[in-house]
């Protein structure tokens, strides 16, 4: 909702200027900014603010629109030195009979600086200037050029920075400059572009005003030191008064009853390399006021022209804690890669919008991308997962993906995950050109390399167990494309014992009952040899099953069976149901092959565990069938579906194909 009780003037064309501006924008609050020139006003636009108006006013002009346009209350964000402009707004202010409030700025510098001259005005630093010998660089913009410039003799021995603008050319000229004595470039300006230009001129002393941290500053001095030469400095006319006048920015918005929506912005830096910053990102760490990432991640960060200070956090509960007990109006945290991939930044964001802030995202270049550029892939023809610090059946995505990225907790993470990749191809009979892994190491670094891993590159431990760097493992199986969409496995083709196993026609019944999804959690009670934990596991890499099975042979067979079809997701329990399922995480789906005389038991915790479970029950026998049905009833669950399963399989016997009968079945589904 919109502040109808108040319409801001803000007469501006400064960057605390403009911070006003964009904190009464995310407000909502009413108010018009104005400039001096054109170039003001795009800049102004340049950072989301349309509500601007142009031109020099005098006192009696600035009355009048004050009037004219119903203002209640004058914000004074012009320049510290602009004290000829100051007096004519508080003259409006007067006549007008409106609130005056002037937006102050920390002129101060973190700097100490020996061979700086302190001077209380114009003049003062002129005559200091002519003392001096040598190139004389003008940091102070062009509104005093001429007045500057009339003080010293030699004139051919000023250069002068200004904005590039006729106004500010013209004015060059006018004092006397002209051709390469006109620098014309646009802040801000890091120390390092300071040190090159002072060099490229080959100045022997500089000419700055006390503009604080805002007007680049401690830039200008850092870069006056790093020369080794002299800095003359213009006093504030605020710094210089005995009268403290004005507020900082929270206070002005406390006196005009703005809340202001905090505001974070969460990026991702790409590789780490400046070459590989976005535009965007460039922006934000320029206005940063505190920049948060991992240590690795600011060590790797280029902090030419940053004002910021640096905190080692990437966790968003401790940044929020950090930004609640201080007060940073542009805070920036960092992350690595592009934040909508895998990205630490995920939860930082939720942390930062449960707790009121206004969340600004700015994406990065990822390792992914940078992978695919160098092996030549398109990015839409490639399946994607994360194993970083999480639970990622990597093996099942390898063995049923065409070309696989995977993003790995660390380097010696990713020289296991080939490793197993390569041994379950051979598991399966695969050659050795069918399977294809390459590992992108430091991309977008100078210790970059991208090679291709085989087996006795693995045998060479390729990577140490405490190596730090980051890479991504590229997979391409040929196979993949052979695989049925509904992956059925003969009976012949599990590894048998005595142990009694659910049939294949029988399964296919009772996994379509299941009607699994690839989050499911799947319980298969009294497992035998594992043929339903394995079809059930490789339906989808992320289907995660539990073989619950008391006796040790069978529990042998489901582990061989397991390591045969390179079922990853299968996770093997010795026990009797239901003691072996109390410490096993919630499931979704069970099934129920054996149950040791237990079925009620089993029911009564598995519904406990989760009421919306879905349970299917293979019933041999009559006793089965009446038990389960008689639970049902007593339980008062939803009426149950039932299906009685009779198949017979032809074998040849002579000339004639006689039928093999399968011993009936009931499947027996509670939902």
């Amino acid at each position: 909702m919109r502040d109808k009780d108040k319409n801001i003037l803000i007469f501006g064309g400064t960057t605390e200027g403009r911070e006003l501006a964009s904190a009464l924008l995310r407000a909502d609050v009413s108010h018009v900014v104005s400039v001096a020139t054109d170039y003001g006003k795009e800049i102004e636009n340049s950072c989301g603010e349309d509500n601007v108006i142009v031109g020099r006013k005098d006192a009696d002009e600035m009355a009048k629109l004050i009037s004219d346009e119903g203002f209640t209350v004058c914000v004074d964000a012009t320049h510290p030195f602009a004290t000829l402009v100051s007096d004519e707004i508080k003259k409006a202010c007067e006549k007008t009979g409106i609130e005056y409030l002037r937006l102050r700025r920390d002129t101060g510098s973190g700097e100490n600086y020996s061979m700086l001259t302190e001077c209380a005005s114009i003049e003062e630093a002129a005559d200091e200037l002519e003392k001096t010998e040598g190139k004389i660089l003008l940091l102070t913009g062009s509104k005093d050029l001429k007045a500057i410039v009339s003080r010293i003799g030699d004139v051919s021995r000023v250069y002068a920075r200004v904005l590039p603008n006729l106004d500010s050319i013209t004015k060059c000229e006018e004092a006397g400059l002209k051709g390469k004595q006109i620098i014309a470039m646009q802040g801000p300006f890091s120390a390092d572009m300071n040190v090159a230009l002072i060099k490229e001129i080959g100045a022997s002393v500089i000419l700055t005003k006390e503009s604080g941290a805002t007007g680049g500053l401690d830039e200008k001095l850092l870069a006056a030191k790093e020369c080794g030469i002299k800095a003359v400095m213009i006093k504030s006319p605020e710094s210089l008064s005995q009268v403290s006048e004005g507020f900082g920015l929270k206070e002005i918005l406390d006196k005009l009853g703005v809340k202001e929506k905090k505001l974070i912005t969460l990026a991702g830096i790409g590789p780490g390399e400046a070459r590989y910053y976005t535009k965007e990102l460039d922006e934000a760490l320029k206005k940063a006021d505190v920049i948060f990432g991992a240590k690795s991640i600011l060590e790797r960060l280029n902090k030419s022209g940053l004002r910021a200070l640096f905190e080692p956090l990437y966790l968003g509960k401790d940044i929020l804690k950090f930004l609640e007990e201080r007060n940073y109006r542009n805070p920036l945290a960092l992350f690595s890669g592009d934040i909508s991939l895998c990205s630490g930044a995920k939860s930082a964001a939720i942390t930062f919008e449960n707790a009121g802030y206004e969340v600004h995202k700015i994406s990065g270049i990822s390792s992914i991308a940078l992978l695919a550029n160098r092996l030549g892939l398109g990015l839409e023809d490639c399946d994607v997962v994360s194993a970083h610090g999480r639970d990622c059946n990597v093996l099942g995505y390898a063995l049923c993906s065409k070309k696989l990225i995977v993003l790995p907790s660390s380097c010696a993470h990713a020289g296991q995950i080939a490793e197993a990749v390569l041994k379950a191809a051979e598991l399966r009979g695969a050659a050795g050109d069918e399977i294809r892994i390459v590992i992108g190491y430091e991309l977008g670094t100078d210790d970059e390399r991208v090679f291709e891993v085989t087996e006795k590159e693995l045998g060479n431990n390729i990577f140490s167990a405490d190596e730090k760097g980051k890479c991504l493992l590229f997979m391409e199986n040929k196979n993949a494309g052979d695989m049925p969409v509904i992956k059925g496995i003969r009976d012949d083709e599990f590894i048998r014992g005595k142990t009694p196993m659910t049939k294949e026609e029988i399964r296919a019944i009772s996994i379509r009952k299941l009607s699994l999804s690839s989050d499911s959690v799947l319980y298969d009670v009294g497992a035998g040899t594992g043929s339903v934990s394995v079809e059930t596991a490789l339906l989808h890499p992320d289907i995660k099953v539990y073989a619950i099975e008391r006796n040790d042979e069978a529990f042998e067979l489901i582990k061989a069976n397991k390591e045969k079809f390179s079922a990853d997701n299968i996770t093997i329990v010795k026990g009797e149901a239901p003691a072996a399922l109390e410490e096993l995480p919630t499931p979704t789906h069970a099934f129920i092959g054996g149950s040791g005389g237990n079925l009620k038991a089993i029911i009564e915790l598995l519904k406990k565990k989760n009421e919306s479970i879905q349970i299917v029950i293979n019933c041999i026998t009559l006793e089965t069938l009446t038990e389960a049905l008689s639970i049902v009833k007593e339980g008062n669950y939803g009426e149950p579906d039932i299906v009685q399963l009779s198949a017979s399989r032809y074998r040849k016997v002579g000339d004639y194909h006689m039928p093999d009968a399968i011993n009936p079945v009931y499947v027996v589904t509670l939902t």
